[in-house]
């Protein structure tokens, strides 16, 4: 299957959303998969929506998440230009050959009228439909509807009106166009290619061998298969993904910016768990295996195992799988990831050096990035203490005075070997360990005094693995402040 060549081909009129990565994910992965070619091509035929913003933000995007196109815009390839806008000419040729071969015909048809059959159609509870009037207006009706201001679109003549395919996805689909539609619109009465006639003439140029797109774009095919072979092409294979419904049951809406790559970014999601997530919105790999790392994931997916069922988006799946990602990093893969994260957000608040090191520490309870300069407010020397209550008492302030003083001969005999007294002269086992004996309280009522007293809340990482990090000067401090309250 090495020449299999898929597209994907977003307009740029909104960030990519979760629906529409998972498109070029699954169009990526089938190529990876075939030894074929992936191409970005971006479909700006729509200049009023369009934007360079967007163009630029779909393409970052995509390769955060590790999609990189074969061909494509700032890649190049043999097929280009791959922006629409630059290939109007082209679409204009193929038109007017269409025209000249009697498989399409400027209509004079106004808009007026087509709201009258679209009104028509709804009151008769049918399908609206064009009805070809538009073929047969004389030369004399054509000069009347041009004194009036018409603007001739450009349709494509419907000659075979039965159609069936087998969709890779979806199995044998059938369609009667009779009832479906009518001559369609290939160009615009400004000149604009529609929607149509730019996917149609791209797709046969770029010699793509399999479209896999979502399935709000099954009614769409037989428009295309018609038109491909009417223009000399041979129809590429179609697949058809089921959409993706929210956590209510409710078709994702393309809009919904909480489902965008924008937002899982700032959320601190890694690329590769979004992908892995992903994945599973429509693919089984045939086994109970969910987590998968990006190279696994290349070799394992198959569009024979993408059903056709509708999938829904759950938030704290992806939260699990993210938070399986995060576990599986090494301390330092972690640490440089989660550094990115807080730089690119803004959200680096204290000494980096001191961040870097803490970070690992926080590895195994949390899901998102996002949640980290939560965490890391245990380095502020000025946080909120949780609950007060439980540093207030005389047993908690026996245990603060207890711990000052392990922790001031501690350093001490460090001082003294090393004239270090800046490090820490002992482990925190070995600090509890001299410390039990030294006080009255015993298991939790002697370890949450600790806990909020160094780090403010009654939960988080083990206090083993902050000792080191905090250092000498911060601990005492810590216990100082605490005894003050």
């Amino acid at each position: 299957m090495n020449n299999v060549r898929v597209r994907f081909a977003p307009s740029p009129t909104g960030y990519l959303h979760i629906g529409n990565v998972r498109t070029a994910l699954f169009n990526y992965l089938f190529a990876r998969c075939a030894g074929g070619t992936f191409i970005l091509r971006v479909e700006d035929t729509d200049p009023g929506r369009s934007k360079e913003e967007y163009r630029r933000a779909l393409m970052e995007d995509l390769l955060w998440m590790g999609i990189h196109w074969d061909e494509g815009p700032e890649v190049g390839g043999p097929y280009g230009p791959y922006l629409s806008s630059e290939r109007f000419s082209i679409y204009q040729s193929y038109a007017n050959e269409l025209i000249k071969q009697g498989k399409a015909y400027y209509c004079y048809v106004m808009e007026e009228e087509i709201e009258d059959m679209k009104r028509l159609a709804r009151a008769e509870k049918r399908p609206p439909r064009f009805d070809n009037r538009g073929r047969n207006f004389t030369k004399e009706e054509i000069e009347k509807r041009k004194v009036r201001g018409a603007k001739p679109t450009i349709r494509f003549k419907i000659e075979n009106p039965k159609l069936k395919i087998t969709d890779l996805i979806r199995g044998e689909v059938s369609f009667d166009l009779d009832e479906m539609l009518g001559d369609f619109v290939i160009q615009r009465a400004d000149g604009t290619p529609t929607f149509h006639l730019a996917v149609c003439v791209d797709d046969g140029l770029m010699k793509v061998t399999h479209v896999i797109r979502g399935e709000d774009h099954l009614s769409n095919t037989p428009k295309h298969i018609l038109l491909l072979e009417a223009m000399g092409f041979k129809p590429p294979q179609y697949g058809h993904l089921s959409l993706i419904h929210g956590e209510g049951g409710e078709p994702l809406s393309k809009r919904l910016e909480s489902v965008s790559v924008k937002e899982f970014r700032r959320k601190g999601v890694l690329p590769h768990a979004l992908a892995n997530y992903i994945a599973l919105l429509g693919w089984s790999p045939g086994t109970n295996q969910e987590i998968f790392k990006w190279e696994e994931l290349q070799k394992a997916f198959d569009l024979a195992q993408v059903n056709k069922h509708a999938s829904t988006y759950d938030s704290k799946k992806l939260d699990w799988v993210n938070g399986q990602h995060l576990r599986n990093l090494s301390d330092e893969e972690f640490a440089r990831h989660a550094l990115a994260y807080l730089k690119s957000e803004k959200l680096l608040k204290h000494d980096e050096t001191l961040v870097h090191k803490i970070l690992p520490v926080f590895k195994d309870n949390i899901e998102r990035f996002a949640k980290l300069p939560e965490r890391l407010e245990i380095l502020s020397d000025s946080f909120t203490y949780e609950h007060q209550d439980s540093i207030k008492s005389e047993e908690a302030k026996e245990i603060f005075r207890a711990a000052l003083d392990i922790l001031n001969v501690g350093a001490s005999l460090v001082d003294a070997r090393k004239g270090q007294a800046q490090g820490l002269p002992l482990q925190f086992d070995d600090f509890a360990n001299r410390l039990k004996p030294k006080v009255k309280a015993k298991g939790k009522a002697l370890f949450m005094p600790l806990r909020i007293a160094l780090t403010g809340k009654e939960h988080g990482p083990e206090l083993k693995r902050i000792f080191p990090v905090f250092g000498l000067d911060r601990i005492k401090k810590r216990f100082e402040r605490a005894l003050s309250v």
